[in-house]
């Protein structure tokens, strides 16, 4: 992996802030509702912020093998908050992890299974579980969204440590649902919606804001000087923890009362104070 050049080229200046590490949600951010990658535009300007030795991190609720291949053109150069912050990846070596305990993951996905029409999806370090029978979500998790998957016949059968358990509904997240996870789980787990009808469930002291903490020791750079990007719940904490943060115009209200700003994209607030 590169060595970076931070610290050598121009630092962006934003709102009387200076800022040497921007940090970006995807789904609903950069990818917008209805495609299923970066505009050509969005690896113009990271191309162009890395050249000024600028840090690009992109921070998601996707699995890192998944952002990886998303972001090719540039994979080797910028740093990564995986799985809403339950793994973090600093040059290519994994720096943090949290680990669901078993006995709570165990009883979520018993609940879980509960929701009639909703497809469960549990992450660990690098693949996905999700059930057989499914070939429709089956087709998407590996063919659209493109995640390393794997089909078992039970996930009480998967040895690995899962960081991340979610849970889909095509029609998006019914309310009632959404509010009875709260009430079972939410003193234990962070259950927050990832958008597009995922509602997405950690250990409480992970999550995207922690994972910006993590990376700012990493890179010796203040989580003051970076500016994050996001649209969802699960980007709230990384939106309260940098020191300048944009909530996209499409994020709903109470995402926005967590952010300095609004913009319509990523690249406009860039391309206007940097490039």
């Amino acid at each position: 992996m590169a060595d970076y050049a931070l610290g050598k080229g121009r630092t962006m200046i934003i709102h009387g802030k200076e800022i040497k590490v921007v940090v970006s949600d995807f789904d609903g951010t950069i990818i917008k509702r209805g495609t299923y990658e970066p505009p050509a535009r969005f690896f113009k300007v990271v191309e162009a912020l890395l050249h000024k030795g600028i840090v690009f991190v992109a921070a998601s609720g996707r699995q890192y093998d998944n952002l990886r291949r998303l972001l090719a053109p540039v994979a080797d150069r910028i740093e990564y908050v995986a799985e809403n912050g339950c793994l973090v990846m600093y040059r290519g070596k994994m720096v943090y992890k949290s680990i669901f305990d078993r006995a709570t993951a165990m009883e979520l996905i018993e609940r879980m299974k509960k929701e009639k029409g909703a497809r469960i999806l549990a992450s660990g370090e690098r693949v996905c579980y999700i059930l057989k029978g499914d070939d429709t979500f089956e087709d998407r998790m590996r063919n659209k969204i493109q995640n390393s998957i794997s089909i078992v016949s039970s996930l009480e059968e998967v040895k690995e440590d899962f960081i991340k358990i979610s849970i889909y509904w095509s029609t998006g997240i019914p309310e009632e649902s959404k509010r009875d996870f709260v009430k079972q789980f939410g003193s234990r787990l962070q259950v927050v919606d990832g958008g597009n009808g995922w509602l997405d469930c950690n250990m409480k002291e992970a999550g995207k804001g922690p994972a910006l903490e993590v990376l700012s020791a990493h890179l010796g750079v203040p989580v003051e000087q970076m500016i994050a990007f996001g649209d969802s719940e699960n980007d709230m904490s990384m939106l309260r923890t940098a020191g300048i943060s944009y909530a996209v115009s499409t994020a709903s209200s109470h995402v926005k009362q967590c952010a300095d700003y609004e913009c319509d994209s990523v690249e406009e607030v860039l391309e206007a104070y940097f490039l």
